[in-house]
């Protein structure tokens, strides 16, 4: 699926709505309508292949909708980092076909999306906060917030401020389950920016310098972490919309070292962070504010590389650590490739599963990430080259045992692919 852009004349004139000047161009200026579109019939690509070129000129523009997500599929980024924009790929895991394409701008080092399940093409698919960048004196770079559903034609956008920076890694950013707020970590401000969806609007902002950039949800509660001051920290949005802090609590120990990144156990309001010495912890927001010292479950890291990546299901109960090739931090432009997963239970982090290169059948290992209900660990990576071709595998692998339940190729999609993730289910 493809977004088609269309565009409109403007005159450039300060004149309001129902002048004479903005009633009727100046003479000689041109003006331009849009053309319309149809809904394309049999023989009619969306950018997946080339077609040929009808006799009808100019030729006919066509559309489509995002068909429903459903909760069992996943989504794959086509193109890499650093691109003008990204797009996702729906992807039915057991056939691995793509069934429709959607295109986002960038985040400022990430990509910052949010897929969903969903019922109708009505529903927003996905949710992305892009930076669309400056152009010298011509102006700054603009920071919106997007959902796309329905045509693609028009997704609603939501203009941040000027002075946004939205922090892009994973984890630093979240969507409330009832999809109502937008709430991510901004570099610049130093604090949490509230996004209210429906409005269509930052309905607040709050600094809080010295926490971050973690951004772990439950309810309309934001939890996070102050490395500095060893303490979890609570906010919460109110009716209005506004984030205000509602409580810290100085439960980390005192070698707690933190990170870039990190992930959700959502049916158990659970937060997974691997700090950058490898201790892995696991708090349960599911009670508020934990009260207790907080203890790491263990150390991930292991003598032959670094880790990398790192995911929690949606019950808490198995974590996944990727483990890279090279002792540089895998943060670093030299931090290696990626060359095996780890699926470990989350109670001890005793290993349940080591997926390597080998073992996978892959060339290279891209990213991995659990489905929506938590019970499959999906791996993306390369097979082996055949005739100057690597096909994109889609491997998964049972939660509770780590064996393989499914092996598919990637078909249907136009670019390389390159990322995966699950969609999100309401609460």
């Amino acid at each position: 699926m493809v977004a088609v852009v269309l565009s409109t004349g403007c005159t450039g004139d300060d004149e309001p709505a129902g002048s004479a000047a903005a009633a009727a161009p100046a003479a000689g200026e041109p003006t331009f309508s849009p053309p319309p579109y149809t809904t394309p019939g049999e023989g009619i690509s969306l950018g997946a292949n080339d077609q040929e070129i009808g006799d009808t000129i100019p030729e006919p523009l066509h559309v489509s909708e995002i068909p429903p997500v459903p909760a069992d599929r996943m989504v794959t980024r086509e193109s890499g980092a650093g691109g003008l924009e990204y797009v996702w790929d729906v992807v039915d895991p057991a056939t691995g076909v793509v069934e429709s394409r959607i295109a986002t701008g960038p985040g400022i080092w990430d990509p910052v999306v949010h897929a969903f399940v969903t019922e109708s093409s009505d529903e927003p698919a996905v949710l992305a906060a892009e930076v669309w960048r400056p152009r010298g004196n011509r102006g700054q770079a603009d920071f919106v917030v997007s959902r796309y559903s329905g045509d693609l034609l028009d997704p609603q956008e939501i203009e941040l401020p000027d002075t946004a920076r939205v922090h892009s890694r994973d984890g630093s950013h979240a969507v409330t389950a009832d999809r109502e707020y937008f709430v991510t970590w901004d570099d610049g401000m130093y604090g949490l920016r509230v996004v209210d969806l429906e409005a269509g609007e930052q309905s607040g902002m709050l600094p809080l310098v010295g926490c971050g950039p973690f951004t772990w949800v439950v309810g309309h509660d934001v939890y996070s972490v102050c490395e500095g001051s060893r303490e979890l920290v609570r906010i919460t949005i109110g009716e209005d919309g506004v984030p205000v802090e509602a409580g810290r609590a100085e439960v980390l120990p005192e070698d707690f070292v933190s990170n870039r990144e990190a992930s959700t156990a959502g049916a158990v309001d659970a937060g997974l962070l691997v700090g950058a010495n490898g201790d892995a912890y696991l708090f349960d927001f599911s009670q508020g504010l934990p009260e207790r010292p907080q203890t790491p479950l263990g150390n991930v890291g292991i003598d032959s590389g670094r880790f990398a990546d790192t995911a929690v299901n949606a019950d808490a109960t198995r974590i996944a650590v990727a483990y890279t090739d090279s002792a540089v931090h895998p943060h670093s432009a030299r931090g290696g490739d990626v060359v095996q997963v780890q699926l470990r239970d989350a109670a001890g982090l005793a290993p349940v599963a080591t997926l390597t290169l080998e073992s996978l059948g892959m060339s290279s290992l891209d990213s991995f990430a659990f489905d929506t209900a938590g019970t499959t660990l999906y791996v993306l990576g390369e097979g082996p080259e055949v005739d100057g071709e690597a096909p994109t595998l889609l491997k998964g692998f049972d939660a509770a045992t780590g064996t393989e339940k499914s092996s598919v190729e990637i078909t249907g999609n136009v670019d390389d692919v390159s990322g995966l993730l699950a969609p999100e289910a309401r609460g």
